[in-house]
């Protein structure tokens, strides 16, 4: 058994969920930043008709990200990637430690 193994098998079990609700609580904040970025983006679509009826008015539109709608999208990306680690992390914890 490897070093860290042996000290997470060490932490008694109070401790241990303490570790994981922490973490829980850091997905939970990481995950309310993120549907708030996703309501201050710019939406790409006028309207979700326009798939139905085959209205492509954006088609000869600039599309490329610039300003506070590049930042964001950036910003999502990240928070999205940690959010992923994240919850990596606490399935993890939570086979080893439970």
């Amino acid at each position: 058994m490897s070093l860290p193994t042996m000290v997470l098998l060490a932490l008694d079990r109070e401790t241990s969920n303490t570790i994981i609700y922490a973490f829980e609580i850091v997905a939970l904040i990481l995950s309310i930043i993120m549907i708030i970025i996703g309501l201050l983006q710019n939406k790409k679509a006028q309207t979700g008709l326009s798939a139905l009826n085959g209205g492509n008015d954006e088609l000869f539109a600039n599309s490329k990200e610039r300003g506070l709608d590049r930042t964001l999208s950036i910003a999502m990306l990240s928070f999205g990637s940690g959010l992923l680690i994240i919850t990596l992390i606490i399935c993890l914890l939570t086979n080893v430690l439970l």
